[in-house]
């Protein structure tokens, strides 16, 4: 019987020793792309409305500038180019994660089985 070890891990982005972004809130601001309503985006990332809503809070206050921006209280909101680039930047570095992960799940199998 062979035990297949998994090394994981999920990246997380600090600022100010506070969690800015993550992969529920990279969920969030890509479904906010797609249909700008919070309410069904929160809904389509699998996070319930108050915390969604407490995740834009909390990254547009984080942020150098707003990630995500709030159309006349209506429950809608416009991602800005800062925050597609902060997507797009997450995204990147979570590729290159998944990639070094690989690796080192290679490297930890060779060293428990020889």
């Amino acid at each position: 019987m062979e035990n297949k070890y998994n090394i994981g891990g999920q990246i997380w982005v600090q600022k100010d020793k506070g969690n800015f972004m993550g992969p529920g809130r990279i969920k969030l601001l890509e479904k906010l792309i797609i249909n700008s309503n919070l309410k069904i985006a929160a809904q389509d990332a699998d996070i319930e409305y108050d915390i969604a809503l407490k995740n834009i809070k909390a990254i547009n206050k984080i942020a150098n500038e707003p990630l995500a921006i709030e159309q006349e209280n209506q429950g809608t909101y416009i991602i800005t180019e800062y925050g597609k680039k902060i997507i797009k930047s997450y995204n990147k570095l979570k590729k290159e994660h998944e990639e070094l992960l690989i690796k080192i799940n290679k490297t930890f199998s060779v060293d428990i089985d020889s």
